[in-house]
């Protein structure tokens, strides 16, 4: 999935699901800040107050770096059920690390977040949930399980869904997954599957006692009006600003918070809390010169005393928080005994 749904749809499902608009904000923007954390910084390197974060996606899925693959399978594919009938291949090959939609896996990693009731840590695993139905039938690792037939996908890495190039996360694209015993993947279906998932748990969240009469009727709305918003079928992604404008006007909308959300930018917190000194190229620029680029830029915390309160700390610290308790669920289930070079 992309902002649109990471961001926008998330920000839908979180306020009708009775979060307060600013948390539902904040909850919108951490699940999309998951794939945009991809560069490390050290704040205050030196001092007592130094900080170097953890990041939760690489610079471009489709050119994935081979050590941080740690990174794939506990932020964006997590391993599901081998078995699972939407998993079912021509080839007839199943692998531990294969990603199936709302997988035990998946459930527990968001149940633990929602229970430490720290927004930033449920919206990273809102990401990682959500994900489990757009990476279905993707593994967060190097394998020719994730090979796809055609002549460009020879070009690029077997990792993730990179042969697969955007389909699997365009909302309104229906494509076929040739792997598969039934190779069409309609996204529109499996985006509004997954809200209704998200939007249960999260209801659930806000009201355990809810009836699951209205729980339904609840899901339903919310189906009906994504749908909606999706609009007609865009096989080449060309209406995705009109769609993100109809997403920001139902936000407006009393029963989506009544709140003029703004445009996602995904250096709001991380201007917000921190300080950045240029020193040569800008690091954080986005062409391969400013990345290699030996004199590196200094930053220091905008806020010295109470940083820590900063969303883009408070943010990172999930991100750590997110990454130790996945893994150490997933050592117990499906990566255990296996051997898996730079993870």
């Amino acid at each position: 999935m992309d902002i649109e749904f990471h961001y926008y749809m998330t920000y839908l499902i979180a306020a009708k699901a009775g979060f307060e608009p600013e948390n539902a904000l904040t909850i919108a923007h951490a699940s999309q800040f998951v794939d945009d954390n991809d560069v490390i910084f050290e704040v205050n390197k030196g001092e007592d107050s130094a900080f170097r974060n953890y990041i939760s996606q690489t610079m471009n899925i489709l050119k994935p770096k081979s050590k941080l693959l740690r990174i794939y399978p506990i932020f964006h594919f997590i391993p599901g059920d081998p078995t699972c009938p939407h998993a079912g291949r021509k080839d007839g090959t199943m692998h531990w690390l294969n990603t199936t939609p709302d997988s035990e896996n998946a459930k527990r990693i968001f149940d633990t977040a929602l229970a430490t009731r720290n927004l930033y840590r449920i919206g990273i695993a809102l990401h990682a949930y959500a994900d489990t139905w757009a990476h279905q039938n993707f593994i967060g690792y190097y394998s020719d399980f994730n090979s796809m037939s055609s002549p460009l996908a020879k070009a690029t890495p077997n990792i993730g869904h990179a042969d697969a190039q955007h389909d699997p996360d365009w909302p309104a694209l229906v494509w076929r997954d040739k792997r598969l015993l039934d190779e069409r993947r309609d996204n529109r279906v499996i985006f509004l599957e997954a809200a209704a998932k998200i939007f249960e748990k999260l209801v659930r969240y806000n009201n355990p006692d809810i009836e699951a009469s209205e729980l339904q009727r609840l899901q339903n709305e919310l189906k009906s009006d994504l749908d909606e918003l999706i609009g007609d079928s865009d096989p080449s992604n060309d209406f995705k600003q009109e769609r993100i404008k109809r997403y920001i006007k139902k936000a407006a909308t009393a029963e989506y918070g009544d709140m003029q959300i703004p445009s996602f930018d995904p250096d709001l917190w991380f201007e917000a809390a921190v300080n950045e000194r240029v020193r040569g190229l800008r690091d954080r620029g986005d062409t391969m010169f400013h990345r290699i680029d030996p004199i590196k830029d200094k930053y220091t915390w905008r806020d010295p005393l109470n940083y820590t309160e900063s969303d883009w700390y408070q943010f990172q610290i999930a991100v750590r928080a997110h990454q130790g308790e996945a893994r150490e669920m997933l050592t117990q289930t499906n990566l255990k005994n296996l051997e898996l070079p730079e993870f």
